[in-house]
């Protein structure tokens, strides 16, 4: 696992710990995931297509097992 996957998997479980990820306004988005093509995986807005930013991260280049985790966190209510 390379250190950039290995930091996102950190931060997931983080969020998994705390019940979500840090929202910046109240809304509830509903977000996919699209795999790019190089391989690596985002994370987007469903309606505006664009990658979806939490924080200071923008997931894009994650792995599938961290967007498949990150998805089931963002699209909990």
């Amino acid at each position: 696992m390379s250190k950039n996957h290995e930091q996102q998997t950190h931060t997931l479980l983080g969020w998994q710990a705390q019940g979500g990820p840090p929202r910046l306004s109240g809304d509830l988005y509903q977000f996919g995931r699209r795999v790019e093509a190089d391989g690596s995986w985002t994370i987007y807005h469903v309606f505006t297509g664009t990658p979806a930013h939490i924080g200071s991260w923008t997931m894009t280049g994650l792995n599938r097992r961290n967007a498949e985790k990150a998805l089931a966190i963002l699209n909990t209510h």
